[in-house]
């Protein structure tokens, strides 16, 4: 079949856009976060005139949304190709709250004679999430990441499960985080893309108030 005539440039030759309006989705609003959506446009292009417009590229109203995802065209008639762009923004930071189980330090080792000690601590806690997200091609290096999960360590430099005089830190100072409600990272950072593809990276980070 033929290239239909109805075409608003020369055969079709640019890639046309076929949605009155763009879809609007927001991926984060039941966190209550509308800063990051995602802007979905539909188009038409002569098959031999196709290439797939560049990654982050901006979107021509919503200049703030960049190219995440083109998908594969699909063919409407032998030589016409319909396919969906999908551009994104870059959400604000936000927090949500989730319930794990968290081990915390016990007060001195076994075998001290302290009077103060106790066993590690499990405990069901609120585990609060971070969420913050930046545009990059090496989220590795461009991504700022923060401390290592709390973890006391020895005299001796080696992980332990508990505080004493002699740890890092101390049991002085842990107590003084249990008093202040001083929150520990109880797990390593998350990294994923935002939108499931495309160059928009979220970070999540995990902290609870110190027990």
């Amino acid at each position: 079949m033929a290239i239909t005539k109805d075409y608003p440039n020369t055969n079709w030759a640019t890639a046309t856009e076929v949605t009155s309006e763009p879809r609007i989705i927001y991926p984060f609003k039941r966190w209550g976060e509308e800063s990051g959506y995602i802007v979905e446009r539909d188009y038409v292009q002569a098959r031999a005139n196709y290439n797939p417009m560049a990654l982050d590229t901006t979107d021509a109203t919503y200049t703030t949304a960049y190219l995440i995802e083109e998908t594969v065209p699909q063919t409407i008639e032998s030589e016409l190709i319909k396919f969906t762009r999908r551009f994104a923004t870059v959400p604000s930071a936000f927090t949500t709250w989730q319930h794990e189980v968290f081990t915390f330090p016990g007060y001195y080792n076994s075998y001290a004679t302290s009077s103060s000690y106790r066993p590690p601590l499990p405990k069901t806690v609120a585990i609060k999430v971070d969420h913050s997200f930046d545009q990059t091609t090496d989220p590795e290096d461009d991504f700022p990441t923060s401390s290592q999960p709390f973890l006391p360590q020895s005299y001796y430099g080696e992980y332990i499960e508990y505080v004493d005089n002699f740890s890092s830190p101390t049991i002085t100072v842990y107590q003084t985080y249990v008093s202040g409600g001083t929150y520990l990272q109880v797990r390593h950072n998350q990294f994923s893309r935002a939108y499931g593809t495309g160059n928009i990276w979220e970070q999540m980070k995990f902290t609870t108030v110190a027990a």
